[in-house]
């Protein structure tokens, strides 16, 4: 069961909703812990030792937790920060991740978080077992993010209220988010999927870059919908999930976009590995150094496959450059700035996309007209006729105009009607179109 099915839409979470105001403001964690059991339960796909091994590590990490209160203790610290490293690389290696559960790598690092805030004095170990699970178990959450600072989601825990206007506000999310996913990541898809129909040795030079930007697309308004809506089941039950993207496309540097760009995941390796290991302050060599460490830790996460180490090795290389001379003269030119950002940021997608090094070149040949024609007029303009109606409007929300737009409407009767209609022809393709999951998940 995922956000954008039937089953979640219709049933679990009008009758989730409906349990949760009943009960008093006091027994509300309790309800919320109890439903995202029930969720990861329903999410598992019929693997449910998931649910245990997330109860038990639950545990584990709350007893955790209590021993680190108030003590300065970086031995412990570090004992229980390689376990849950351990148990993570175990759960990716171990046939493939075949057995890794769903949302581990973000479960993980929100209690990495968690006791290395205790740790550093931030914030009190949570001594009430409930409130710690809901926590780091809330089903808006538990299986794609965001990742949240502790000491804020420890407070909204203690401390949260529902009104009517959180309730039409996270409504509202939810629907554009569920939007963003259904109606435009879901069918874009397909334009990159005809790239590997034909076969990669045969597409155009045209054709090539028109199916990265459809893959571009999807993966950008997939995770960007589920954080969305994320953000609306969150909000309906008060709390207050952090933005996850911000219009990542305007910027005017690689680093200006993976700040831009999961902004909680990009915040979480600052905090807990880049700046604990001198970040920016012990010279020039050494900030190089510590950027290659983050950069290769943030392409392990994503993959154990060399791949990813390589889209995070093309990344780390130009956020290095930029940091040593490139960002100025970035700064000179607002149009060539962002032309070379998305120039930098399709060509890194290629690799994470795909797996098979030989595929891989032989689709970055096909991308330079290495190995053949190097245009096909015909093929190029039949596939953008036929996902025009897609690509137009997604290049438009990528500028970030719509979102403000939509920022001074809102509260009116015009935000509502629309969302009205995005619902209803949502529920529509949910219901004639193939699952599509989400891709994080």
């Amino acid at each position: 069961m995922q956000f954008n099915s039937i089953e979640f839409i219709f049933y679990f979470l009008p009758l989730f909703l409906a349990v949760y105001y009943i009960f008093p403001a006091n027994l509300r964690s309790t309800v919320m812990l109890g439903g995202s059991l029930l969720f990861y339960a329903f999410a598992s796909s019929g693997n449910y030792w998931w649910v245990a091994v997330l109860a038990l590590c639950t545990v584990l990490c709350y007893g955790a937790a209590l021993t680190l209160h108030g003590k300065r203790k970086g031995i412990l610290l570090a004992v229980y920060l390689s376990i849950l490293a351990l148990i993570l690389a175990f759960a990716k290696l171990y046939q493939g991740g075949r057995y890794l559960p769903a949302g581990m790598s973000f479960y993980l690092f929100q209690v990495t978080a968690y006791l290395v805030s205790i740790y550093q004095g931030k914030l009190e170990a949570e001594k009430n077992i409930i409130r710690y699970g809901t926590q780091v178990m809330m089903f808006p959450k538990i299986t794609s993010g965001p990742l949240c600072d502790p000491v804020q989601l420890q407070q909204q825990t203690k401390e949260r209220s529902v009104t009517a206007k959180d309730f039409h506000r996270g409504l509202q999310l939810l629907i554009l988010g569920m939007a963003l996913k259904v109606l435009i990541a879901n069918r874009i898809g397909g334009l990159w999927n005809q790239s590997a129909v034909i076969g990669y040795e045969s597409i155009s030079t045209p054709f090539a870059w028109l199916s990265l930007t459809g893959y571009a697309m999807k993966l950008y308004f997939d995770f960007f919908g589920y954080s969305v809506m994320a953000m609306g089941v969150g909000r309906m039950m008060g709390f207050h999930l952090p933005k996850n993207f911000d219009d990542p496309y305007i910027s005017r540097s690689i680093s200006e976009f993976y700040r831009r760009w999961h902004v909680s995941l990009g915040l979480w390796f600052r905090n807990n590995i880049y700046i604990p290991m001198g970040g920016n302050r012990k010279g020039t060599l050494m900030t190089i150094v510590n950027l290659l460490v983050v950069w290769t830790f943030t392409g392990l996460w994503h993959g154990v496959g060399g791949n990813y180490l390589l889209w995070a090795g093309i990344l780390a290389f130009f956020v290095i450059i930029e940091r040593l001379f490139l960002r100025k003269l970035l700064d000179k030119s607002q149009v060539l700035s962002r032309i070379y950002v998305v120039f930098i940021i399709l060509l890194s997608w290629v690799p994470f996309a795909i797996g098979d090094w030989n595929l891989m070149l032989t689709f970055l040949g096909r991308m330079f007209g290495v190995g053949g024609a190097i245009g096909n007029a015909g093929e190029f303009g039949y596939w953008f006729k036929e996902y025009a109606a897609l690509l137009i409007p997604g290049v438009l929300l990528m500028t970030g105009i719509p979102g403000k737009l939509w920022y001074w409407i809102e509260d009116s009767w015009l935000a509502d009607l629309i969302c009205f209609v995005l619902f209803w022809v949502c529920v529509y393709f949910i219901c004639t179109a193939s699952q599509d999951p989400f891709m994080y998940f």
